[in-house]
């Protein structure tokens, strides 16, 4: 039989198998669609870099930019020197300065209502945790293009004008509270200025896309005049722009501040080589290796079980001449057919989320449909994984005789040991590649890219090789419960599972793959949410006083009030670490009698390095500190080693040493802070340093406590008050509300926060707040909504697409059942002859089904546990090394978030059963008994 005979083959084999094909299409296309979108995602953003680039500067235009977020100013005599330069037609410079932006009133209060909504630039009640950076252009200099509105008025300063980017979506007209140095200011929207994503990949992009107010208007921000941060140069000449960097860089190198020279060039390579660039590659290669690892569990599943079920039709071809090749190239050909639909699936569903997010997110300006060069990615892995998941089958068609794949499957020791071996294989496998990841440091790069390229294959391989042995153990163990359940005889369940793990397994795969990947989701996402969650030692209550803080008299007077007397002082300093590394550091100013002590206000350090009792009383007498987890391990830093902090003031170059006493971990303290006005630069945290407040106040521009941090208020039964969960959401955020009100009143009645206070931010020139704010934020709402709906509920949310590939394994799972009762149909004939009805044997197919569930959920906890393991060490690297907070997640399992996954394989595999019996039972029972029954 020539190979002309392949497309009637085809044809055949698909209209007799419409359903399974249709369905692993699907499960294939979902796989698919999550490579697809992660490659669309990144030629996106590498579309927009040159755009971007393009839109910010034009070829003759030059910026220099002050980027020390210490000291962001550039010296006036530089721009002098930059006008004297004959190569320059002219110069603009602009300044900035930093402020809190919240909801208001045209009266500058707090918009309540806004505030608590997450509508009209509201924030649904958290507090905003950084300074958000306004520009201003001396002599109406460079703004960029106006979409919408008008552009400020140079003399407006009661009432702040703004124009905003319009991918922050804050409509015209809009009035906002505005906090600086200075005290509150009365601000609205006045215009909207172009900006895209594209200009969000770069921290040039993000400098440029500024919220713009006019220079007097910033300097009543400021409290005072400012130095320049950034000066556009305008050339005479494109052709002079590479000499002029030349001859620039050095002398500006050697100036305060970091100034930096960019030019169309530089801005299009930070958008090709940045963080979030950088991200999207390791995205990709994990989508890669995922999508490549269900296609060839899938096709495996579903291609193993065409082949087991066409046994005896490939009996015949052999008979009248077909040749090995062709019995092959058939069931490749077929492997290359579901690979059509999977793509055609995968674009299919690429489109329809690039819609819906066009529709939904318009100011993400996503592409119109996947590219050619992603979607031709996306079909070279599903055709790798379909070919490589159809490789056994077709081999088991071309290369083994019929009769022999039977004694193969009624051999039970044959097939004892084959699992026995290749669970062996795929342990060793597992092992090996873990202790690689181990070995490799925890801070490279490298382990990302192993954990992506190598890891994901290995967790998949490792999975189908442990197979066999999973259904083996679960029949052992559960064929007398499943069969007393079922009432179904123990023997003939178990003669039925027997020698069946070669056939069974690619059900069990099939399972695995949508509930492993279920399971996968769920544990990484909580494990992720885990690194952020507050602890719940962490007193409730952390209230800041903006700006400046309070004194020692009024820190006395509040800490008198009835409402703050168990409430102990904080003094927090937003700044960086000195020398090379320059990350961005919280100081924490700590009592330490109050903090490390055992009240229930105290703090709960975790001491991961050091003596706790002798680095407490070094903390105490000023002469050491404490440094987190989170950067001790990737700096690798220890007890005894010595770091530099940068002190905000002068020329940014003064800066404080201090020796690490212990290292630490104060579990959730970057969300707490993120939340609540503490990143005054803008920057996340990577770094935490812990001094006594003392030491803090000695060697830093601050006040002598700027937080208070404090217990829950006491209810009428004298227990204390925590964020009600447990109640209808609008009716615990109204008791959280009052609670924080009440603080809120009870702060503003022990101090006179309208009276003015002089002070030196950052130690720079003095300045006079007229009033200051104090605002309570509620940690343990924070706490509640990370794991509730706020976090957890994003994260089941994500796990909704793996079950839908879930409950895709119906058709593969009844598939098997069918073959696996046909294989066996002369047993089943004698068994309906001697009594067996239609009932029963649909009880035996349900009993056989459940079995291959309770199988899938050990195989599927493997894959889910596993991949989840190997992409948080992907994400501790990009925390480490891509300034994502510098997160440590340990791996969590959700037990209670995982019932659902197991509910819908015991739902599968009820209704493949049904299916199946119903199949088996319409033939007669001598027609099974003669072998000869089509089951199809």
């Amino acid at each position: 039989m020539s190979y002309s005979a392949i497309p009637i083959l085809l044809r055949a084999s698909v209209a007799a198998h419409r359903g399974r094909i249709i369905a692993a299409s699907l499960a294939i296309g979902l796989a698919g669609s999550v490579l697809l979108a992660a490659l669309v995602g990144r030629e996106a953003m590498r579309q927009q870099a040159p755009r971007a680039a393009e839109s910010l500067l034009s070829d003759v235009e030059l910026h220099l930019a002050a980027t020390d977020t210490i000291s962001p100013f550039i010296d006036e005599s530089l721009v002098a020197e930059l006008r004297d330069d004959p190569r320059v037609a002219g110069v603009e410079t602009a300044v900035s300065v930093r402020a809190v932006d919240m909801p208001g009133t045209e009266a500058g209060e707090l918009d309540v209502p806004t505030f608590y909504s997450l509508d009209d630039g509201g924030m649904g009640g958290w507090i905003p945790g950084r300074r958000d950076s306004y520009l201003a252009w001396d002599d109406d200099g460079p703004r960029g293009k106006l979409l919408e509105g008008r552009w400020p008025d140079p003399d407006a300063v009661d009432v702040i004008e703004v124009v905003s980017p319009a991918i922050w979506r804050q409509k015209i007209g809009a009035w906002r509270r505005l906090e600086s140095d200075t005290g509150v200011h009365v601000a609205r929207i006045v215009g909207a200025c172009e900006g895209d994503m594209g200009h969000v990949a770069t921290t040039q992009g993000l400098r440029f896309m500024a919220r713009q107010i006019s220079k007097a208007a910033a300097e009543r921000l400021a409290g005072h005049p400012l130095a320049p941060s950034d000066v556009r140069v305008t050339l005479r000449k494109a052709d002079d722009r590479q000499a002029f960097i030349d001859d620039w860089s050095e002398r500006v190198a050697a100036l305060p501040g970091h100034v930096e020279i960019w030019d169309v060039e530089t801005i299009r390579q930070a958008g090709l080589d940045n963080p979030t660039i950088e991200s999207a590659r390791l995205a990709v290669m994990s989508a890669v290796m995922l999508a490549a690892a269900c296609v060839v569990c899938i096709a495996l599943g579903v291609q193993g079980n065409g082949v087991r079920e066409r046994a005896a039709q490939l009996t015949l071809l052999r008979s009248i001449g077909a040749s090995r090749g062709t019995l092959l190239a058939a069931v490749l050909a077929e492997g290359a057919l579901l690979a059509a639909a999977g793509l055609a699936a995968a674009v299919a569903l690429s489109w329809a989320m690039m819609t819906g997010v066009g529709m939904l997110l318009p100011f993400l300006k996503p592409p119109a449909g996947p590219d050619a060069m992603s979607v031709t990615i996306t079909g070279a892995v599903i055709l790798f994984g379909v070919l490589a998941g159809s490789a056994l089958p077709a081999f088991v068609a071309a290369r083994t005789r019929p009769e022999e794949m039977a004694a193969f499957s009624g051999d039970a020791e044959r097939a004892a040991r084959f699992a026995k071996w290749a669970a062996a294989l795929g342990a060793i496998v597992a092992v090996a590649a873990v202790s690689v990841v181990l070995l490799i440091p925890a801070s490279s790069l490298v382990r990302a890219q192993f954990a992506a390229w190598v890891g994901v294959p290995v967790v998949t391989l490792a999975a189908i090789c442990l197979t066999p042995l999973a259904i083996r153990v679960v029949e052992r163990l559960f064929v007398r419960p499943v069969a007393w359940l079922t009432w179904t005889n123990p023997l003939v369940l178990a003669d039925q599972l027997a020698a069946d793990g070669a056939r069974s397994a690619g059900s069990v795969v099939a399972m695995a793959v949508g509930l492993g990947g279920f399971f996968w989701i769920l544990c990484w996402g909580a494990s992720m949410i885990g690194a952020f969650v507050i602890d719940r030692e962490i007193p409730r209550w952390l209230a800041s006083i903006h700006p400046y803080g309070l004194t020692e008299v009024e820190t006395k007077q509040a800490l008198a009030a009835p409402l703050l007397k168990d409430f102990q002082p904080l003094t927090l300093v937003d700044t960086r670490l000195a020398g090379n590394d320059q990350a961005p550091t919280l100081v924490m100013g700590v009592d330490a009698s109050l903090a490390f002590g055992q009240a229930p206000t105290a703090l709960p350090f975790e001491f991961i390095a050091g003596d706790r009792a002798q680095a407490i009383e070094e903390v105490a007498k000023g002469k050491a500190c404490l440094i987190s987890d989170w950067y001790a391990s990737s700096a690798g830093i220890k007890p005894g080693d010595e770091v530099a902090v940068a002190v905000p003031g002068g020329d940014g170059r003064v800066e404080r040493k201090y020796k690490v006493a212990a290292v630490v971990e104060l579990r959730g303290w970057r969300m707490a802070t993120k939340l609540h006005k503490v990143r005054l630069r803008g920057e996340k945290h990577r770094v935490m340093v812990v001094l006594s407040a003392d030491t803090v106040r000695h060697d830093f521009p601050v006040a002598y406590a700027n937080f208070l941090l404090g217990g829950a208020l006491v209810n009428d039964a004298g227990e204390p008050n925590l964020f009600r969960g447990d109640l209808p959401r609008e009716e615990a955020y109204d008791a959280s509300n009052r609670e924080r009100e009440a603080l809120e009143a009870a702060l503003a009645a022990a101090v006179d926060l309208q009276q003015p206070i002089e002070f030196q931010p950052d130690g720079g020139p003095a300045v006079v707040a007229k009033r200051r704010i104090a605002q309570v934020d509620d940690l343990d709402r924070t706490r509640f909504e990370l794991i509730g709906d706020w976090g957890g509920g994003a994260v089941k949310r994500m796990a909704v697409a793996p079950l839908l590939a879930l409950a895709l394994s119906l058709f593969t799972v009844s598939g098997t059942l069918v073959v696996s009762l046909r294989a066996r149909s002369r047993e089943l004939g004698v068994l309906r002859s001697c009594g067996l009805t239609r009932m029963g044997l649909a009880r035996l197919a349900l009993a056989e089904s459940l079995l291959l569930g309770l199988a899938a959920i050990p195989v599927a906890a493997f894959v889910g546990a596993g991949g989840a393991w190997l992409m948080l060490e992907v994400a501790n690297v990009v925390g480490y090394r891509l300034d994502f907070s510098g997160i440590n997640a340990e791996l969590t399992i959700p037990w209670v978030w995982l019932w659902p996954g197991a509910l819908l394989t015991l739902v599968i595999c009820g209704i493949a059963a049904l299916l199946a019996a119903w199949r088996v039972s319409r033939t007669p029972p001598a027609t099974l008994m003669s072998g000869a029954a089509n089951l199809r």
